[in-house]
């Protein structure tokens, strides 16, 4: 980032008197600045038939390529204590960008993140980068693992390798590639490989457990019809405990006087993780099938 536009028309206002808030401007300008140096960023890209990234990213075609679903990972941080997140896509320019005067005031924070964060050289053109920038770091950070959405194994990768990273991940639905080389030719192409685990049990990363009777006894008390849905209050549980923050679940509270029959499901979180320490869940029984809120 080249800056010295925008410290130079601050000089130029102080000669010609308007010296009146210019050190507090430069002084936020730079308060601004070494936010901005620690923050924490996330790096992907939107290739993943480029040769290079393979041969220096993937250990030589020997390693993998992880596919994330992005809007999950947003959702990741709606409640978390890492602040803000923010995307973009890289610019690739043969010049330094400039900030000037002119832009105080007038961007949103994505354009202003990316033009200090979002830019690189031409030569690095190759890689389709998208960004992740959190406010407040990011070496701590747990995402819904939900956001995994499949892997792509290197034409190198060792049958052994795959199958552990499918047995790793087994029971959570994810879509398996790998990268072969078209004949004659360095042009790569992905195959699609079956999972080896496809009736692995589902993923819980908590291993949250509840006991039924007591949740609907519970609920005897509140609107006294949940024994009457049981098996739709099981599903609905169910769904709950895989979600990625929960550590146990308290209440219920079922109801039928409405269009469709209805539970809200209340459960603790991690409190190292979000800034609340209790989130509720809404489903409805429609049609036989029990549907998120």
């Amino acid at each position: 980032m080249d800056d010295r536009i925008f410290l130079a028309q601050l000089d130029f206002f102080k000669k010609l008197g308007l010296s009146d808030g210019i050190g507090i401007v430069k002084d936020s300008f730079r308060s601004f600045y070494d936010k901005i140096r620690s923050t924490g960023i996330f790096s992907l890209s939107k290739k993943i038939d480029n040769e290079l990234m393979w041969a220096y990213y993937a250990s030589g075609h020997c390693g993998y390529a992880i596919i994330f679903d992005t809007d999950v990972l947003a959702k990741s941080y709606d409640q978390g204590k890492w602040g803000g997140m923010y995307e973009f896509d890289m610019h690739y320019s043969s010049h330094l960008p400039r900030f000037d005067i002119g832009r105080v005031g007038k961007e949103d924070v994505v354009k202003t993140l990316s033009l200090f964060l979002g830019n690189k050289s031409k030569a690095w053109k190759h890689e389709a980068e998208h960004r992740l920038v959190f406010e407040k770091g990011g070496q701590c950070l747990k995402i819904d693992y939900r956001a995994i959405k499949g892997f792509v194994f290197g034409c190198r990768m060792s049958d052994d390798a795959i199958d552990q990273v499918m047995k790793t991940f087994s029971g959570r639905d994810l879509r398996y590639y790998q990268v072969a080389l078209e004949d004659n030719s360095y042009k790569l192409t992905l195959k699609r490989l079956e999972d080896k685990y496809p009736t692995a049990e589902n993923y819980c990363p908590n291993h949250v457990q509840y006991d039924l009777e007591d949740l609907l006894e519970k609920d005897k008390f509140v609107q006294g019809v949940g024994y009457k849905y049981r098996s739709f209050v099981d599903h609905a549980l169910q769904e709950v405990c895989r979600e990625p923050f929960v550590t146990s679940i308290y209440q219920i509270v079922v109801s039928d006087d409405q269009k469709y029959p209805h539970v809200v499901i209340w459960a603790n979180v991690d409190k190292a993780v979000m800034m609340r320490p209790a989130k509720s869940f809404e489903f409805d029984l429609v049609d036989g099938a029990v549907i998120c809120t």
